[in-house]
């Protein structure tokens, strides 16, 4: 079944989606819907998080999570950090680490890292895990270092990254003291969530895009996922009369909705609410084609960049209005609260 929804409505289901409009109710409830918030920057991705899940939510809460479980942190898709809800960090992990695995093969091999040098290394760490229940990253660093494994010049953090494809580690509990970004890992094992199994990962992969981020393209879809076009095409000819095109974007792309989308049937506000969004927020960097939200000038200024750096920015009506500035705040009163909460998490 096909739609034809004008640009402001796509808008304006992507904020309900996103819960952007109206936040989930809870950190867990939010984490759900969103799937995998990317997170290479912590604060940031607590801050996304935070804004999706209720008022006043501040990140001694989501720490708090983190620190029973109930939370992660991990490299799921694209080989990137991102903070999902435990139930899901195994059957993402399985899904996408093939290809995850595959485009870090050059970069193993330039480092000189061997299967035996990533098995050396999880034995060491699982027993030191086993024993001490967390360890930071500075810290099995050391322990490996010591024990004849180097992990200068990146080995270390690609070693880690490995063991988390394999399903022995994740990062968990953030330290008292830690600051922005620290974070310890611990075994994937110790994890008291179940281990859900899709019977089909790629189809659970998109409908739970589609739910959290739709419309969208299936192009957007695999750029999320870190999956082949091939592969999710597949995976949206299976979903079948599940899916429900709303109309396309600006390269002519088929934007798809879950039939059985709740906001489609809402009664969503017809004036989108001023939001600051953080580095790296998903309502940007989630979708291949983002010109739906900023045009050229603004896309260039939000990035990323050559260094990989996506800024934060003003959403207005849908939309990016301009980039933040963490020196100036605004003076209208939701503005400067927006503003302040932000650096708040940034602190």
């Amino acid at each position: 079944m096909t739609e034809h929804l004008p640009p402001r409505r796509i808008l304006q289901l992507r904020m309900a989606n996103q819960l952007l409009l109206e936040p989930a109710g809870s950190i867990p409830a939010a984490a759900e819907r969103m799937l995998a918030l990317q997170s290479q920057d912590l604060a940031a991705g607590r801050y996304a998080l935070a804004q999706r899940s209720g008022k006043g939510i501040g990140r001694a809460r989501i720490d708090a999570l983190f620190a029973s479980g109930e939370l992660v942190r991990s490299w799921t898709m694209r080989g990137t950090l991102h903070i999902c809800a435990a139930a899901d960090v195994r059957w993402l992990v399985r899904a996408t680490r093939q290809r995850t695995l595959k485009a870090m093969g050059s970069r193993l091999r330039e480092l000189q890292i061997t299967a035996g040098d990533i098995d050396a290394a999880g034995t060491l760490i699982a027993a030191h895990l086993e024993e001490r229940g967390h360890a930071s990253r500075a810290g099995l660093f050391d322990m490996l270092n010591e024990r004849g494994i180097q992990t200068s010049a990146q080995r270390g953090v690609h070693l880690l990254m490995c063991l988390v494809m394999e399903g022995l580690l994740c990062l968990g509990p953030v330290p008292e003291g830690a600051g922005l970004a620290g974070q310890d890992f611990i075994l994937l094992d110790r994890l008291a969530a179940p281990d859900l199994q899709p019977a089909q990962p790629l189809q659970e992969l998109l409908r739970r895009y589609l739910a959290g981020h739709g419309p969208a393209s299936i192009r957007d879809a695999a750029w999320y996922t870190g999956q082949t076009l091939t592969q999710l095409k597949t995976a949206a000819a299976e979903l079948g009369s599940e899916l429900l095109c709303v109309g396309r974007d600006t390269r002519g792309e088929e934007l798809y909705l879950l039939f059985a989308c709740p906001a489609l049937a809402a009664d969503l506000p017809s004036r989108l609410p001023l939001r600051l969004l953080g580095h790296f927020d998903e309502y940007y960097l989630s979708y291949a084609d983002r010109s739906l939200v900023a045009d050229e000038r603004l896309r260039a200024q939000i990035g990323p960049g050559s260094n990989g750096m996506v800024k934060p920015f003003w959403l207005r009506s849908g939309k990016a209005e301009r980039p933040w500035n963490a020196q100036t705040a605004p003076t209208d009163r939701l503005g400067a609260a927006l503003h302040q909460r932000y650096l708040e998490f940034r602190a």
